[in-house]
C-alpha cells in the first residue's frame, strides 16, 4: 500500500509543505502489473506475501475489485509491504520510503497451480527468487517476464523469455555498446525476447522474429510517473498474450503507460483495452 503526496516542491529539513493531493493507492512492480493485465482483459493472478493487518485487507479489496485472482496471497506474521512517497511536481520526480515484509512465506498450493496453468508468469525481484525456488524456471512451465528494473547488469538473461530492464540498466551491462546493440546482443545469446524502456522517449526491443523494433512515447498532462513502469509491464505481456507482433506490443504498452500517468498513484488511470484504441486511434 502506497501513501501518495503531490506537493510543488519537496520540503526542506523540518519544513511543512501543503500537499495538493494525498493518495492511498496499491503499488508494487507485480501488483501493478498484474492490474494492468486484468483492465486490458487477460485474466490475472497475484502470488505473494501480504501481513495480517489493516494494509494488507486493504489491498485483498483492491485485487478484488479489480478482478485479480488472490488464491495465491500468503498471509504472513510480518507487515504489509508499502511506501510513502512524495512527489514533486516541479522535478517530475519523487522520494520513496519503503518498508518490505521481513519475510515471503513459501508459496502455497494455490499459488504453485496457479503458476503451472498460467501462460505467463511475470516476477519482479522478490518474485524472480520466489519462482526459482519453487522450481519453475525457463523451459520448464510457463514462459517467464522479467521486470529488471534494477541491479542486474549481471543477471544472466537466458534464465527468462522476456527480460525487460530500463535503457540505464542496460549501459551498465554493455558500457561500451550502444543500446540498440546491447539489446540485441542479449536477445540473441538468450534466445529471448528483450526489451528496454527509455522513460518518456518511448521503448526498444528486440526478438529474432521481428528484428530491432522500437515505439516513441506520448505526450500526456502528467500528474505522476509513479507506476509507469510498472503499467507498462504488464502491459507489454498482456499485448504478447493477445497476439500483437513486438513492435505494436511496444507502441501499445507506451500507450498505456503514458495514459497511467495521468493519475497521482500507479493504478487509477491505468486504461481499459477500449480506452487505449480509443487513445492510440486519436494519436495516428
Amino acid at each position: 500500500m502506497d501513501t501518495i503526496a503531490l506537493v510543488d516542491v519537496y520540503p526542506d529539513e523540518d519544513e511543512r509543505v501543503i500537499a495538493k493531493e494525498i493518495s492511498r493507492s496499491g503499488g508494487g512492480p507485480a501488483a501493478v502489473a498484474a492490474v494492468a493485465l486484468s483492465r486490458l482483459g487477460v485474466k490475472s493472478a497475484i502470488v505473494g506475501t501480504i501481513g495480517d493487518d489493516a494494509d494488507g485487507a486493504q489491498v485483498m479489496e483492491i485485487f478484488a475489485r479489480e478482478g485479480v485472482d488472490t488464491t495465491g496471497i500468503c498471509v504472513g506474521s510480518t507487515p504489509t509491504a508499502g511506501s510513502v512517497i512524495v512527489a514533486s511536481r516541479a522535478y517530475n520526480s519523487r522520494a520513496i520510503s519503503t518498508r518490505q515484509p521481513v519475510k515471503q512465506e513459501v508459496l502455497n498450493s494455490s499459488a504453485q497451480e496457479l503458476m503451472r496453468e498460467a501462460q505467463w508468469i511475470h516476477v519482479d525481484h522478490v518474485g524472480i527468487e520466489q519462482i526459482t525456488g519453487a522450481g519453475f524456471s525457463r523451459g520448464n512451465g510457463p514462459l517467464i517476464s522479467f521486470d529488471a528494473g534494477y541491479n542486474v547488469e549481471k543477471f544472466d538473461a537466458s534464465k527468462v523469455d522476456l527480460f525487460v530492464p530500463t535503457d540505464r540498466q542496460m549501459a551498465l551491462r554493455h558500457p561500451t555498446t550502444s543500446l540498440e546493440i546491447a539489446i540485441e546482443r542479449d536477445a540473441v545469446a538468450g534466445k529471448n525476447i528483450v526489451v528496454a524502456t527509455q522513460g518518456a522517449q518511448g521503448s526498444i526491443g528486440f526478438s529474432a522474429q521481428s528484428g530491432l523494433v522500437s515505439a516513441s512515447g506520448f505526450s500526456v498532462e502528467i500528474m505522476s510517473t509513479l507506476g509507469a513502469g510498472d503499467v507498462f509491464h504488464g502491459a507489454l505481456v498482456a499485448q504478447l498474450v493477445q497476439g500483437h507482433s513486438l513492435q505494436l506490443a511496444l507502441q501499445r504498452a507506451n500507450a498505456a503507460a503514458a495514459l497511467s500517468c495521468r493519475g497521482l498513484d500507479g493504478q487509477s488511470k491505468i486504461p481499459t483495452t477500449p480506452e487505449l484504441d480509443a487513445f492510440l486511434e486519436a494519436h495516428k
